[in-house]
């Protein structure tokens, strides 16, 4: 049992073997690392242990919690029976070393905490290249880990502030995720927690802002006609709260654009705009460096997305198309290609074309969005594809044939899609 949750909490971050040995070294204090052997002789005690042969001494146990960020009741289950006095084990100066180092790094390290950034970074990234509910689980994973340190109360505040910056960071991210497979009650409790943890830390809350931006915007979508508007507005608000107080970074030019998303659904054609204009600018201002690949990341191809579901909330296609031909642009020119946001694109210059009448010019949009796999039929991919059924049901398209195809389509897509993001579930 040992060797499986050894090998599951390295694979669970993303972590070689190597780079579990070299975060083992890293985890320990000076006098016990200038003793240890090298990564590569630490890297096949790693294997060992993990393929059974060998159980980790008390010694790699210790580092193993560590670099996990883990109790070793969390790690490995409550300690064994004392040993007969005959098999005792006696300490060195070795151990007392590293009791001392462990009382004054608390049940965690920076090392470790470091990892646990790490790791949520990555996550966040996953979500734009994986199905959501496999990145779901690692999430919920891995805030449970941080649950667990932050429960046990025994770090240091800095460090404490930390783990609550991290937990806030995934509870925010969880609520995406949650939305995406549309639970949206259990998306506005993770985005309310995700406020206070946030606060706890001192950190910023425009993770939880974007994220309960995104909750409220869903469940007026779902709600549908009058019964969304207070909805709407309250993400609208919730969002441009989020764009006033975040730091110069990516996801300032999210916020702006949720706000125009937001306002064009609540029919406030003047403040979306606005919106827009302040997402250009804000892309366009110095800010942190980023990926482009990040759930909070705001690239070329997902402003002009914002900017194609607003023209279409305004019933303006040619601009709608005029965005799409701009995420096309930013995608030969080198920016991040993301599922989720290429085929809203799609499914967006689709409704434009449908529009304007052009039914053939639709098909060709949606031909290659209508193969993606069923884990990838995300809630905002199946909620654009009942728009664009709505519009085919129009009497001006009664009888046509490509209209009657086209909805067979959507029709099939929908209910092949994974149960966890097709099915109504809260909120509904």
């Amino acid at each position: 049992m040992w060797a499986a949750r050894l090998r599951e909490e390295r694979v669970k971050r993303l972590w070689s073997q190597k780079g579990t040995a070299a975060r083992l070294r890293d985890a320990a204090d000076e006098y016990t690392r200038a003793r240890l052997p090298s990564v590569e002789n630490i890297q096949r005690r790693v294997r060992g242990h993990e393929s059974g042969q060998n159980h980790p001494s008390d010694l790699y146990i210790e580092l193993y919690c560590r670099a996990f960020g883990l109790t070793r009741a969390a790690l490995l289950g409550p300690s064994p029976q004392p040993r007969a006095a005959d098999e005792m084990v006696f300490p060195t100066e070795r151990d007392a070393a590293g009791l001392i180092t462990w009382l004054t790094a608390s049940n965690t390290t920076d090392e470790a905490i470091s990892h646990l950034d790490q790791a949520r970074a990555a996550l966040a990234e996953a979500h734009t290249r994986l199905p959501p509910g496999q990145v779901l689980a690692d999430v919920s994973g891995l805030h449970r880990q941080v649950q667990a340190l932050l429960v046990s109360g025994r770090q240091r505040s800095r460090q404490a502030r930390e783990l609550f910056r991290i937990d806030a960071d995934l509870l925010a991210h969880a609520s995406l995720l949650l939305d995406d497979i549309q639970r949206g009650a259990t998306a506005q409790a993770h985005g309310a927690a995700a406020m206070l943890c946030a606060e706890e830390a001192g950190h910023s809350r425009a993770y939880a802002l974007s994220a309960q931006a995104k909750t409220a915007r869903w469940h007026g979508v779902r709600l549908g006609g009058r019964a969304g508007l207070p909805h709407f507005a309250r993400s609208a608000d919730l969002a441009r709260h989020g764009f006033e107080l975040s730091p110069p970074a990516p996801v300032r030019v999210l916020l702006a654009n949720q706000e125009a998303s937001a306002s064009a659904l609540l029919g406030d054609a003047a403040r979306a705009r606005r919106a827009l204009h302040d997402a250009r600018e804000a892309a366009a201002s110095p800010q942190a460096a980023d990926s482009g690949l990040s759930t909070w990341s705001c690239p070329g191809p997902r402003q002009a997305l914002y900017a194609l579901s607003v023209a279409i909330r305004l019933r303006d296609p040619d601009e709608a198309l005029r965005a799409a031909e701009l995420a096309d642009a930013g995608w030969a020119a080198g920016d991040p290609w993301l599922y989720g946001v290429w085929a809203l694109i799609r499914i967006g210059a689709g409704i434009a074309y449908v529009m304007k009448g052009d039914l053939d010019a639709a098909c060709g949009q949606l031909e290659s969005v209508l193969t993606l796999a069923p884990a990838f039929r995300i809630a905002t991919i199946t909620s654009y594809l009942a728009d664009m059924d709505s519009l085919l049901r129009q009497r001006r398209f009664a009888g046509a044939e490509t209209a009657r195809e086209l909805r067979q389509q959507i029709a099939a897509f929908t209910t092949a899609a994974s149960p966890a993001t097709a099915s109504g579930g809260e909120g509904r």
